[in-house]
């Protein structure tokens, strides 16, 4: 009965140790937490700069293999999200992977919509830091804007072409893209304009030359159903 204060002593030090370094390694987590979601896209250890992102696009392929495949990835300046596959048609997997290298948050993703698993992944292998960042700088140039002012980058299978590619988000929430290896660069929006604009003066063309009149309601009636859709308009008028 002697030792029984000492023990108690003891386990009370113990308890109290354990307390501090789990409290300890909670404010950590925290001030992680507010630091990724605080962190802009100049910042020295943003995800925009190719040599951050480099070590963080190394945790990807520790976790998918450097084969692996990739369904989308956002970048933040302060982490990134990753959705990858996992070879099934109905499910893949998601996790997070925070601007100190930790991988959290895994979880599974249940695979929805039309088309086949191998039309809407990209090889992980494709993406390169350096030419993410490259692509995120013009972006922001031709917004006469800098990498503070992007807040996010996908890379994802576009829509129109079937291919992979970047979307630059920027915080005004216009947007940019281009190829993985980042050539041509473009504003989606700009390009639905310009294709409307192409597809309305050939309309008026040939209805005001008074000659091949089925051509001209052939025309007004494909751009009417190409709607602002880029690739369709094109078509109506190449």
């Amino acid at each position: 009965m002697l030792f029984a204060p000492r023990i108690l002593l003891v386990l009370g030090l113990i308890g109290a140790a354990v307390g501090v370094f789990f409290g300890a390694k909670g404010a950590l987590i925290a001030h992680e937490a507010v630091s990724e979601a605080n962190r802009k896209g100049g910042d020295a250890d943003s995800l925009f700069r190719a040599d951050k992102l480099a070590g963080a696009l190394d945790k990807v392929s520790a976790e998918v293999g450097a084969d692996g495949e990739l369904l989308e990835l956002t970048i933040y300046p302060g982490y990134m999200m990753v959705e990858a596959s996992t070879g099934s048609e109905d499910s893949g997997r998601s996790f997070k992977v925070q601007g100190n290298g930790d991988v959290v948050a895994e979880r599974p993703l249940t695979l929805t919509g039309p088309g086949r698993l191998a039309d809407n992944v990209f090889p992980l292998a494709k993406l390169d830091a350096a030419a993410i960042e490259r692509v995120a700088r013009a972006a922001a140039a031709k917004e006469h804007a800098t990498l503070d002012d992007l807040s996010h980058i996908i890379a994802t299978i576009q829509p129109d072409s079937g291919k992979a590619g970047l979307n630059v988000y920027l915080r005004n929430s216009r947007y940019w893209r281009a190829a993985l290896d980042g050539s041509g660069l473009s504003n989606p929006a700009a390009d639905a304009r310009a294709a409307i604009d192409d597809a309305g003066a050939a309309v008026a063309a040939t209805q005001s030359s008074g000659k091949a009149t089925g051509k001209g309601t052939d025309l007004a009636a494909c751009v009417q159903a190409a709607g602002t859709d880029v690739a369709k308009l094109q078509a109506c008028t190449g």
